[in-house]
């Protein structure tokens, strides 16, 4: 059982002490559900979260010449975010987690640490730097990353992994071998290891985004752009089974230098281009395969320059009054259609608010279940829009 650090305020400590304990028993509620679901699945075995949380620590890579061009790039786009709109600020969840866990790895890569970079960047599924981008049990990093995980723990994990390959099989009409789940072992990976075949928690949601994306473009060298790509999971995905397709990825400057390292590792033979390396122009984008740069970069991006714009849930996070900014710019860069997933929270959401901009017309609106299982409140749905005035034909 993680161990907790109670708080000095006695009722702020009191309200955690009670958090804990539901978490705990919705913990063991799922566990047991899982048992019910899964028992007689011969993929439901705990021992398959022990293999797949062993270390696969690479103390062999030196990456000093690609930690230092990320570094540089993100120097340059936290000084030119000083003089950016408002508009891309991050939003109140990412500047908690930036304050909350991120002050290392902010701290390393403004200061050109590359010995503390190369350890946290090696070791960044498990590492506070990737904190709201990998799938790890919120709050349960102690029970996780330690010699014996619990049985209790490694049921939860199982569970909730067969659920979304379950799901995966499902939204893919079992089109994929789960061996296509496989990602590159970058950054010391974690999950569930199934038929020699590790598979981490987000690995089914990622895959099938990108197997979406590519069901939507007309040739193998359409352009996409993505808004708030993570680490790159998604990405790594597309450019492994459509490898003509010419990637954008617009982030946080955090999340790009992330996204930076593990793409750039994952695909040496591609060309990358970084923040401050050239101008966004046509020609530079061109010759580029894959493009990564901060989010206020998106309004200098050339008009039409791309195929398909996709975002899951990062536009939801945008707080409604600077939605607009985005949408506009999103409507002005992409040629053809525009997928989002995201929650529909009700009347002000994201998904409410973009299906009224007059650029976008809704082709497809779907319920999407991938984290039904465990957030029930929440409706999730994948909408898809076609634009207006689509640039496909000239």
């Amino acid at each position: 059982m993680m161990k907790f650090k109670y708080l000095r305020h006695p009722l702020r400590s009191a309200h955690a002490a009670k958090s804990l304990i539901r978490a705990r028993l919705e913990m063991r509620k799922f566990a047991a559900q899982g048992d019910e679901q899964f028992g007689n699945d011969p993929h439901y075995d705990p021992r398959a979260v022990a293999v797949g949380f062993s270390c696969r620590l690479d103390k062999q890579s030196d990456d000093k010449l690609l930690l230092e061009r990320i570094c540089a790039a993100y120097i340059r786009s936290v000084q030119q975010q000083q003089l950016a709109s408002p508009t891309y600020v991050a939003t109140p969840w990412w500047e908690e987690i930036r304050q909350r866990s991120l002050g290392p790895v902010k701290e390393a890569l403004l200061n050109r640490n590359i010995t503390a970079l190369q350890g946290m960047y090696g070791n960044f599924f498990r590492d506070p730097c990737s904190t709201g981008l990998v799938s790890v049990p919120y709050g349960m990093t102690d029970a996780y990353f330690r010699a014996n995980i619990k049985e209790v723990h490694r049921r939860y994990y199982l569970a909730d992994v067969l659920r979304r390959v379950a799901y995966w099989k499902q939204q893919t009409a079992g089109r994929f071998p789960l061996s296509a789940l496989a990602a590159a072992e970058i950054g010391n990976p974690f999950g569930v290891m199934i038929e020699k075949t590790l598979i981490e928690a987000g690995a089914p949601f990622r895959h099938y985004c990108a197997q979406r994306i590519g069901s939507l473009l007309s040739s193998a060298t359409n352009t996409v752009a993505e808004l708030g790509g993570g680490f790159g999971g998604m990405a790594y995905y597309l450019l492994r089974d459509r490898p003509a397709t010419r990637y954008l990825g617009f982030d946080v400057p955090e999340s790009v230098a992330l996204t930076s390292y593990y793409l750039i590792k994952a695909f040496p033979r591609l060309k990358f281009l970084l923040y401050g390396e050239a101008d966004a122009t046509p020609q530079a984008i061109m010759q580029a395969d894959v493009t990564l740069l901060p989010l206020f970069e998106l309004e200098k991006l050339p008009t039409g320059s791309v195929d398909l714009t996709f975002s899951s849930h990062s536009i939801c996070d945008v707080v409604p009054t600077l939605l607009s900014d985005y949408l506009d710019n999103i409507a002005r860069i992409t040629r053809k259609q525009f997928l989002c997933i995201g929650v529909d929270g009700g009347e002000g959401s994201a998904a409410r608010l973009i299906g009224r901009h007059l650029s976008f017309r809704v082709s497809k609106r779907r319920l999407s279940g991938w984290h039904a299982h465990k957030v029930r409140a929440a409706t999730e749905v994948e909408c898809l829009y076609s634009l207006a005035c689509d640039r496909s034909n000239g």
